[in-house]
């Protein structure tokens, strides 16, 4: 007696084998992947490019403007520069006729929202290098699957060699495509990682002047 659950589901696993091989999904996630991580990558260098400047001239532009007490002067130079650092600087400036703490308390939480837009989507790119290898796994064990299927239902004797090496190479290739993926994402997600450390850096000690600098002007 056949065992109607068993047989549905049998039926079902290898409609949806097919499905994947036949249409190249796996390859075509992984894809989908890669575009997605190029586009994040060049989109957060741009950002991170738009965010820096010469801190040191700007340091010394406002030095000479702080200690000559013109802080309009000094907020406008820093509106009009942009960036991170000068976003962070502003907002001691507004504050400059108040308590060091209080200061400090708002260039921190400026502080925080410009970290935030730093690091906005860089994390796509770990996730990408974490998933893509696993997406390239399920392809292996597909192949697999196909391939020990051909073997079930042709047996040892007439097996198609042809189509158990085509599964076979097709469950290598959907594991190196994820490789190819990831690898790439990991340095691109570090590098991003180590650019913001500096500009996280540059910040904490632009910051740190200025705050002297309205404290014991």
């Amino acid at each position: 007696m056949v065992c109607i659950p068993h047989a549905v589901g049998s039926i079902t696993s290898e409609i949806f084998t097919r499905y994947l091989l036949d249409w190249n999904m796996i390859f075509l996630i992984i894809a989908l992947s890669s575009l997605v991580a190029v586009t994040i990558f060049i989109e957060r260098l741009i950002f991170l490019k738009k965010s820096e400047i010469d801190t040191n001239q700007f340091i010394l532009i406002l030095r000479k403007v702080i200690e000559e007490g013109n802080i309009v002067e000094a907020i406008r130079i820093c509106e009009e520069t942009g960036g991170s650092v000068a976003n962070i600087i502003r907002s001691g400036l507004v504050r400059h006729d108040r308590k060091r703490n209080e200061i400090e308390h708002g260039m921190e939480i400026s502080g925080l929202s410009e970290i935030a837009k730093l690091e906005k989507n860089a994390r796509i790119l770990s996730i990408i290098a974490h998933i893509t290898p696993l997406i390239g796994l399920l392809g292996t064990v597909l192949g697999f699957i196909q391939a020990f299927g051909e073997m079930r239902q042709t047996g040892l004797m007439d097996i198609s060699t042809t189509r158990v090496g085509e599964a076979m190479e097709y469950a290598l290739f959907t594991t190196a495509a994820g490789l190819v993926v990831a690898i790439p994402c990991v340095v691109g997600y570090n590098y991003l990682v180590s650019r913001i450390k500096g500009m996280v850096l540059e910040m904490q000690t632009t910051s740190s002047e200025i705050v002297d600098l309205l404290t014991y002007k």
